[in-house]
């Protein structure tokens, strides 16, 4: 590659902590203009190895490999997936840094132009001069200061823990739900089981749903001040909690229903 015709774009990253060495990026956002000027057009990025992925290197230092991973796309965002050389003084150092810096980390990508065109952003009613980047071959991922484009974001650094389910926040929240669905049913039906017979649930499952039930109304209130603490004000206006009020009294009905609090 020319490396005069090389040029790089820093973006801005926030980091959470998983499974050892891995990094998963959102690293341009598209039709959005940045504060170079330029707007990432969708189907524009490809890794310049093709393949084989894309590097990762220290601050745009190709001296300083540090990692690799690839590259994926969808019509509003390009993504990178890649590990951090763990076997190496410099992949460790690099990722260290990188969870350590959290959110003051930022990131910036290294490309070519093959193919742009100039014109104008129009946004709020104001219109500027754009450089539209219609192919791009990206040759290089890298920590760095500074960010062009602070839309973009860090999905995950991950680190080895043995506590860790390996799984992103968003993931472990659906499986939790998924679960807590799936126990609701399994008691509604034991519950039904136990009423045509004329009986009523087993003491120790009487003490299981009393159990959940203290449980759960506990989430809730801790949930609730998670939600007042931490949520702006425009999300907490967006945010539609009839689903999840919903869902906490049908839960506390159908556990209400499964047990007699005689027992």
């Amino acid at each position: 590659m020319d490396r005069e015709k090389f040029e790089s774009k820093t973006i801005d990253l926030k980091t959470v902590n998983e499974v050892e060495g891995k990094v998963e990026a959102v690293f341009s956002v598209f039709n959005e203009i940045d504060s170079d000027g330029d707007v990432v057009l969708p189907n524009s990025i490809k890794s310049g190895y093709g393949e084989n992925g894309v590097a990762m290197v220290w601050a745009h230092d190709w001296k300083k490999p540090i990692g690799r991973g690839e590259i994926i796309s969808d019509g509003d965002k390009a993504t990178f997936k890649g590990q951090f050389i763990m076997d190496t003084q410099e992949g460790r150092d690099a990722y260290a840094t990188v969870k350590a810096m959290g959110d003051l980390q930022q990131w910036s990508f290294g490309y070519e132009v093959l193919d742009s065109e100039n014109g104008s952003f129009q946004k709020d009613g104001k219109s500027s001069d754009a450089r539209y980047l219609k192919e791009l071959k990206v040759w290089e991922v890298s920590p760095v200061l500074v960010g062009a484009n602070q839309n973009t974001y860090t999905i995950g650094v991950k680190e080895k823990s043995e506590n860790s389910s390996g799984l992103t926040l968003a993931d472990e929240s659906d499986e939790l739900l998924n679960n807590l669905s799936a126990l609701l049913m399994r008691f509604k039906e034991l519950t039904a089981l136990r009423l045509k017979k004329e009986k009523t649930l087993s003491d120790n499952s009487t003490s299981i749903l009393m159990n959940l039930q203290d449980a759960l109304q506990e989430a809730y209130q801790d949930l609730n001040t998670y939600l007042d603490v931490g949520a702006s004000e425009e999300l907490k206006d967006e945010v539609d909690t009839v689903d999840a009020t919903t869902l906490l009294l049908e839960t506390n009905r159908v556990l209400a229903d499964s047990y007699d609090p005689e027992i």
